[in-house]
Order: structure tokens, then sequence, then C-alpha cells
């Protein structure tokens, strides 16, 4: 395997089509799933409950004494399919399950809502994003799984645990193969502007955004991303965490509309409208808000990225660095974590029981570092990481121990029925402060206005 990194060029067409394919897997399991969130509010009314208690894990056979058969539902292809069914079964005799490709990742929710109202439901999905468990789970037909995997949710990095509970139940269990984002500088710029490594704070980011920048050749410090879409908001919060903000507060209502949240966000703003640091014009390109195309072609000379963005950076020949995102006024570094889910939907007895004991198993570090390599992720908890096949992954691509790094430092998207809603108010809002029409403060208290009021509707519709 070719090595990808900041001291290497592109590697060979195999290493490419490999980082494409990871950078979709990634990607599509931290946003796509948000568009789909809307289409699911009409199971609001399909049952009061929010889940179902879990069955003892311990497996078994039926009452025939034949092996318990279950299938679940994924995104992923053939190859891992036949890999998860093939080593669960060898070692599980009295349980066979059976993987089936469902859809591409941004129509898996919508399958699984048609198999909810017809009752077609498999046993388990795998992959599902986090933020819309909830109104998944207000069908009645997801298993609590609190008490069945306490030592697995436990043994998740902390910013990954808070995604999978919804109203005290725990709604699934976080898979290997997660996604974040850290900070990509230019090291031939820095050495042009003498500056000799990353900025490790906020406040020094924007100093040597603006000794970067030089408008007048359209080259600029850093990327902050403008339009309106998911990315933009989703960015936005590893600055809103790292002055010590919160997406929700403890009331569970908008939190962003605070002192923090007016600090982070007059960052951003100072970055474009004072410093003239950061372009003015949008780098989005193919639906990807995330502006790579900016640092791919050194219009920028810092971007917030993911590894998803490693395949372009690496083509463009730009030679780069990543550390970690700088630290903001209190004190620490945050990221996004984006993850994928498995969740058991109730059957009966011996099925939700052997359902829950494979999605045990994929929580143990050997089968999570399967799917972190196999993805080109990361890992959902610390003890993956002593795995050989992450140890693999670790040598061969140096950029993975700054990404798994990040994680530390790292949250998750709000699972609540809102998210959409509350992010796309959010992003708009953001937008309009980056572009002069509305201050920091007039924006996050506009879209803390239209969040909250999405909450109390309790859909996000």
């Amino acid at each position: 395997m070719t090595v990808t990194g900041p001291e290497h060029e592109a590697g060979t067409e195999t290493r490419v089509e490999h980082d494409k394919r990871a950078a979709a897997l990634m990607w599509m399991r931290q946003r796509n799933a948000i568009a789909a969130v809307g289409a699911i509010a009409a199971l609001a009314a399909a049952a009061a409950g929010c889940g179902s208690s879990a069955p003892s894990a311990s497996g078994g056979s039926g009452s025939s004494g034949k092996p318990v058969s279950i299938t679940y539902w994924t995104s992923s292809n053939q190859a891992e399919i036949k890999w998860l069914d093939t080593h669960f079964n060898a070692t599980h005799k009295n349980i066979r399950v059976q993987g089936q490709y469902v859809a591409s990742a941004d129509n898996t929710t919508a399958k699984e809502v048609a198999a909810i109202k017809s009752g077609t439901e498999p046993n388990v999905v795998l992959g599902q994003d986090p933020s819309a468990l909830p109104l998944l789970a207000e069908s009645g037909k997801v298993v609590d799984l609190k008490q069945a995997l306490a030592a697995e949710t436990s043994a998740l990095y902390p910013g990954i645990k808070s995604a999978l509970f919804y109203q005290g139940h725990q709604l699934g269990l976080a898979l290997g193969g997660v996604g974040d984002y850290v900070l990509f500088y230019n090291k031939k710029d820095f050495r042009q502007a003498g500056i000799s490594g990353p900025p490790q704070t906020w406040t020094q980011l924007e100093a040597d955004a603006i000794k970067l920048s030089d408008p007048a050749r359209h080259h600029y410090g850093f990327y902050v991303p403008l339009g309106s879409s998911e990315w933009i908001s989703y960015d936005w919060e590893s600055v809103l965490w790292s002055d010590g903000g919160t997406f929700l507060n403890s009331q569970g209502k908008v939190g962003f509309n605070s002192a923090a949240g007016v600090a982070a966000l007059t960052t951003w703003v100072n970055l474009v409208r004072k410093d003239h640091a950061a372009p003015t014009t949008s780098f989005a390109q193919a639906g990807s808000y995330d502006g790579a195309p900016a640092f791919a072609s050194n219009a920028v000379a810092m971007i917030i990225d993911g590894p998803w963005a490693l395949s372009p950076f690496n083509t463009a020949k730009i030679d780069y660095g990543v550390a970690q995102v700088p630290a903001g006024t209190a004190g620490h570094s945050a990221t996004g974590i984006g993850i994928g889910v498995a969740s058991v939907f109730r059957k009966d007895s011996a099925a939700d029981a052997a359902a829950i004991q494979f999605v045990k198993w994929l929580g143990t570090p050997q089968t999570g570092a399967y799917l972190d390599a196999t993805n080109m992720g990361l890992p959902s908890s610390p003890d993956q990481l002593s795995q050989p096949a992450v140890k693999q992954e670790i040598a061969s691509l140096p950029t993975y121990q700054v990404f798994a790094d990040q994680l530390k430092t790292g949250q998750s998207r709000p699972t609540i029925p809102a998210y959409a809603a509350i992010s796309q108010a959010l992003s708009d809002q953001i937008s309009a402060a980056l572009s002069g029409k509305v201050t920091p403060a007039q924006a996050l208290a506009k879209a803390a206005a239209a969040g909250n009021q999405a909450i109390a509707a309790g859909t996000g519709s």
C-alpha cells in the first residue's frame, strides 16, 4: 500500500481509489443521513414508547435446537459483508447472521422507514447516523442496549458515547470506522512566511492567517466555509466547544446563543471581514461544502478538514502537515466526530438476544479494528489502536495518529429529532454573519429562536 502523507506524492490509482472509497464511506456516515431525518418524522405517531428493554445478550439456539438466524442491513460492500458473516458465524455456532446490502448510505434511512411501516425491518442495521435514531425509536421497535452493552459502551471515546442515548435509552452501539477533522496547513507557505509550526490556539491561528495572507493575489491564510449546509455549522461547532460553549444546554434547549458562542462566531467573522485573512467566496464543489479545493489549489494556507480530503490534497501534491484543531479560550482543542451506529430492532426474545450478541461482537477491539482498516476510518474506542490492523494503518498513513489523537477531544452531533432543523438555522445565520448582514450575536439569537421552536415541535420538520 502506497504511503499517503505530507511528505509523499499522490499514490497509485489503487491508492487514490481507496481514498475516494474511504472518503465516501466516512463522509456519508457523517452527513447524508441528516437530510433524511425529515422524511421519518411520521414515525412519531407509530408508537408511544422510545424503545424496548433488551433481553439477555447470551444468545443461544431457538426452541427447535437449530441456530437462530438473523439478518442485518448495511450500505457496505459485499467483501465486508462476507467477512463479517464468515467470522461471526465461525465463532458463534448457535447463531447464523446474514448481511444484506440495502442501499447507499444516503438512502438507508428511507429504506428503514418503509420497512418499519410494513413490519419487514431487519434484526440489526449497521451504520445508521445517530441523528435519525430518536425518530426510528418512536416506532417502539428499537431495543434499549444500555444494560446489555454497558462494557462495550464504556470503552468508547467519551465524545461518542453521548450520541447513543436519547431520553435515557441507548439506541445503538458506535461502530469502528469513525471520522473527525483536524487542521491541515501548507508547509511551504509556512516556511515562506517564517512560521515555524502550526498554530496551537485560535488566537495564534488568526495572527498566522493574517501573516500568510495576500489578498491582492487572492491568497489567504485560512478557509472559513461559506454558504448554507450542515458542514458549516458542524465545522463551527469545534470553535464553540473549544471556547467552552455547548450546542444544547442542560435544559435541552439551544445552548450556542451564549457569550462563548458569540466569541466563537466572532473569531470566524473577524478572519473574513476584519482581517481579510479568509476568502469571501465559497470553494464548495459538487455538493461538498468543506472547501477542499481551496487548499488543493493553494488559495489558502490552512483549512479544517477530514480524512476524505487526503486524496485531493495528495493528488495536488501539496506539501502539507496536519495538527490538532487549535484550542480555544477554554484551553482545549475540539473536533466533531461522525459515527455509524449498529441498532437492534425488536422481534422475539431469541432473535433479539442473538442480535445483541452480534452487536456485542461488532464492539470487540478486533472487529472494530477490522472496520477501521477496511473503511480507512478511525477507532471508536482507544483499545482498537493496539490491534494489528490499526497499527498497520498508523505505520502506513502518517496522518492517522493525529486524527486518532483528536478523537480524545471530539464530540458527536446531539441525538435529538430537531438536529437537522437547528443545524440548518445555524448554518444560515453563520453565513449571514460572515457576509456582514447581521452581527454574531444577532445571528446566534435568530438561530437559537428557530432551533428552540424546532425542539418544541419535537420533530425538526
